[in-house]
């Protein structure tokens, strides 16, 4: 194997592992405040065995990763229906761990009407469960950027109608793509904020002009004052501040925002990135996820800790997974960012 693509199997495996580690460290402190959580040094020192909360388990969000990865793989192509019919399949066998009530309906509508166009929560529901399973369908897209955006809104819409949830969805997948995609020596000087903000706003702006505005403007915020940022992110899309401090909720837009925002601001350490991420509070598992994945699929999987690898919850077959799926990929055609 060249180097090149021992390189960009470590991308895969950073990106699945990634996900599935960044879910589990957030799982425990789902819904606590920032100043509730443990401190950074500690946050990503091991698992947490928070409350009865077993260590390295992660939740739905990997789950629907996985799902999805598993689907493409098993078929070698892209299904929609497949897919579909994979994330129902963990409630038909009730094993999704901490599940949320959009990804629900959906759920069990498919397996009432086994039909994936009509499934997804209403609109009005613009809630994160799309762009917390698509950074690994980014991926699936290194050699054709052009598809993949109505293929990634074909997938968020299994579960989610509203076009804020479909343009995160996309939003997720496309920026895992770039970063999966940036040559090799990666670093601050290769993520520049500004062509990749424009890149991930312009892949999802036909769903959702407001919201890829949003993103666009997410480069400048990189260096701003940390509380002027958070505070901007936890309330975009919002008409006024939920609560009286910041904390990211599961609505779609700021946690895209802030998952983003994360990445840029720690483009050379997934440590740091993560952490940031989880240290906002609210929604952290899937923050974790996200931002796991994304960091893991840009500085691969030898960027996070050996110790989380090893001991989160079903790693040998999640590397496993990543690497049949990266040989699918190169099979497809690579190509470099853009």
């Amino acid at each position: 194997m060249s180097g090149a693509e021992s390189d960009l199997r470590s991308r895969f495996l950073g990106c699945l592992v990634g996900c599935a580690v960044g879910d589990a460290l957030g799982a425990p402190f789902e819904g606590y405040w920032d100043h509730q959580l443990p401190v950074r040094d500690d946050l990503l020192a091991g698992f947490a065995e928070f409350e009865g909360y077993p260590r390295g388990q992660y939740t739905d969000d990997t789950q629907l990763t996985l799902a999805t990865v598993e689907s493409i793989v098993g078929r070698r192509e892209l299904d929609t229906a497949d897919i579909a019919r994979a994330i129902a399949g963990l409630w038909k066998h009730q094993s999704v761990v901490g599940p949320g009530g959009a990804c629900t309906f959906a759920a069990n509508a498919f397996l009432r009407t086994g039909d994936w166009r009509t499934c997804g929560a209403p609109v009005g529901q613009a809630g994160n469960g799309t762009a917390m399973r698509t950074a690994a369908l980014g991926l699936y897209f290194l050699g054709d950027p052009e598809g993949l955006p109505a293929a990634a809104a074909d997938v968020s819409w299994i579960t989610h109608q509203d076009p804020r949830s479909v343009a995160g969805g996309i939003a997720i997948a496309a920026a895992a793509r770039r970063l999966a995609a940036t040559e090799s020596g990666r670093g601050p000087a290769l993520l520049d904020p500004s062509t990749f903000c424009r890149a991930v706003a312009a892949a999802a702006r036909p769903y959702d002009a407001v919201f890829a505005e949003q993103i666009e403007r997410l480069a400048a915020r990189r260096d701003e004052d940390r509380d002027a940022a958070v505070a901007a992110i936890a309330w975009a899309g919002s008409p006024r501040p939920e609560f009286e401090r910041p904390i990211i909720t599961p609505y779609v837009v700021p946690t895209v925002l802030a998952a983003l925002w994360a990445v840029l601001r720690h483009p050379s350490s997934w440590h740091d990135a993560v952490s940031e991420a989880i240290g906002l509070g609210g929604d952290v598992d899937t923050l974790g996820a996200i931002v796991g994945a994304l960091s893991g699929a840009f500085l691969g999987i030898s960027a996070i800790p050996e110790l989380l690898v090893a001991s989160v919850r079903d790693s040998a077959r999640i590397q496993a997974l990543a690497c049949r799926y990266h040989e699918l990929v190169v099979a497809r055609g690579v190509r470099t960012a853009p």
